[in-house]
């Protein structure tokens, strides 16, 4: 049954990514292009997806403080950057394999993804430079500084290369948690298929999203622990009552 629901939540997810993207498309044309308005259709892409995907926002709170900075997220599931382009405004790097996705990867490309082959030292370099001339254009990025999706019941560890931007530029850096109650949703040595489908196959998806205080430091590695904490200490908080995973 979860294979059969997938499929149709696939096949309306491309049809709505090729419904936003033509959209887009229109207004670009009409309006000229511009960040912000990328940023609005993909939000309204997002949230529509969201809708299709039977996912529930459990909780949402708090909202960036800063006109724009370094944002940082924990990575559980591929829907984490979907449920987070709902509410957030940013560039997201993304492993470059998003960029091979039919039709997503034109929406993608259109809407401010970052792509990055993270095994291609050249590769991680170049998404870096992105990054720092993102930021200090003044607009965000959404960075998940674990590289990888992780199953503790806190943080993994952080990489600290973003964090070397944000202090050498005494730029904000906006910590994020986000978290769900199923066992379903995290990724337990599995293929992405069945990853996918085991998420976008069940009835519903419950999951809470935190937007927490900004903070500045001039040291990175201090800087990334201090962020890590504040995500850690959320993530603990949010996990009350949870007994299935931890």
């Amino acid at each position: 049954m979860k294979y059969i629901l997938g499929s149709i939540r696939v096949v309306l997810i491309l049809a709505n990514t090729a419904f936003q993207i033509s959209r887009l498309i229109c207004d670009e044309w009409i309006h000229g292009k511009t960040v912000e308005r990328s940023f609005k259709h993909r939000r309204r892409w997002a949230r529509s997806c969201c809708w299709f995907l039977g996912i529930k926002i459990d909780e949402v709170s708090g909202s960036p403080d800063v006109p724009y900075g370094l944002i940082i997220s924990n990575h559980r599931t591929l829907l984490d950057p979907v449920i987070q382009a709902a509410y957030l405004d940013a560039f997201i790097i993304a492993k470059a394999e998003v960029g091979n996705l039919p039709v997503i990867s034109l929406g993608a490309k259109k809407t401010g993804i970052i792509f990055v082959k993270r095994e291609k030292m050249r590769s991680r370099l170049a998404a870096r430079d992105k990054t720092q001339e993102v930021l200090l254009s003044g607009s965000s990025v959404l960075v998940y500084a674990e590289g990888t999706t992780g199953t503790n019941q806190t943080t993994d560890k952080f990489k600290v290369g973003t964090f070397a931007i944000a202090a050498e530029h005494d730029l904000p850096v906006i910590p994020v948690a986000i978290d769900y109650p199923s066992q379903k949703d995290y990724w337990f040595k599995t293929s992405m298929a069945k990853q996918i489908f085991g998420q976008i196959g069940a009835w519903s998806t419950h999951v809470k999203l935190r937007i927490l205080p900004s903070i500045k430091g001039t040291e990175a590695k201090s800087l990334m622990q201090e962020v890590q904490t504040s995500i850690d200490n959320n993530l603990l908080e949010m996990q009350k009552g949870w007994t299935k995973i931890f």
